[in-house]
């Protein structure tokens, strides 16, 4: 058993090397703290920049609504009209039909 514990334990040591050569992931910690400084971004300039679009979709959002609701306006008045008319013209045609059978 402990051959095979060696042999394993050899192999993923190897295995290990390989990978760092191929993938070379690992950096000295300390070279990359210093390399990647993020910039300090003012929390108050970036509120307030999310507030502004956030405020500009809302806008947005309104005015779309209310072309949707002046659209449906428009359609709803439209089916009235073609409603009252072929109300109309559907009783003229009965009445006109009882004429002719009587």
């Amino acid at each position: 058993m402990k051959i095979l514990f060696k042999i394993r334990e050899f192999a993923w040591v190897i295995v290990s090397e390989l990978e760092d050569v191929l993938y070379p992931y690992r950096v000295d910690p300390d070279s990359y703290l210093e390399d990647d400084e993020e910039p300090v971004v003012d929390d108050i300039i970036y509120l307030k920049a999310q507030n502004n679009a956030n405020n500009d979709r809302i806008e947005r959002l309104q005015s779309e609504m209310l072309y949707v609701t002046s659209q449906i306006n428009d359609i709803n008045t439209m089916l009235k009209n073609l409603n009252i008319d072929e109300g109309q013209e559907g009783s003229k045609t009965i009445i006109e039909e009882g004429k002719e059978t009587s």
